[in-house]
Formats: structure tokens, sequence, C-alpha cells
């Protein structure tokens, strides 16, 4: 039971974006970066920007590259 309240959870919340794929990914990454260290941020605001030109390609696997640079920016 308690899993299908969660499962019933994460789909309601998953539909919640709303925009394209890319732009939820991108508000992510943005929403990210606000609450992220100073050395990361700037690299996922400029990530979610790429993300939103792009527009056409898989935007869950770019936004994934975004934060592994930006953890590879923050360990620098």
């Amino acid at each position: 039971m308690k899993t299908a309240i969660a499962f019933s959870i994460l789909l309601v919340l998953a539909g919640c974006g709303g925009g394209t794929a890319a732009d939820n990914a991108a508000d992510q990454l943005e929403d990210a970066a606000e609450m992220s260290n100073p050395a990361a941020a700037p690299v996922m605001e400029n990530g979610a920007d790429a993300i939103r030109e792009q527009e056409g390609g898989n935007a869950g696997a770019a936004a994934q590259n975004v934060l592994q640079d930006a953890g590879n920016a923050q360990a620098r």
C-alpha cells in the first residue's frame, strides 16, 4: 500500500512540469544552482542554457552530464 501511494505521488510530481523535457531539466538545474557550491553553480546555469537551446536532444542525459561536470568543478 505504501509503495502504491509513493508511486502515485511520484507520477503526479513527474507530470507537474508542464513544459518540454528540456525546459523541465533546465529549470531543475537552475534550482540546483541556486543551492549549490559557488564553483558548481555557473556550470549548472550554463548547462541549463545549453539544454534549452538544443531542445531536440536527450535532456535527461544532458542534465546528468552537467551535474557530473558541476561535481568535477566543485571538487577542484
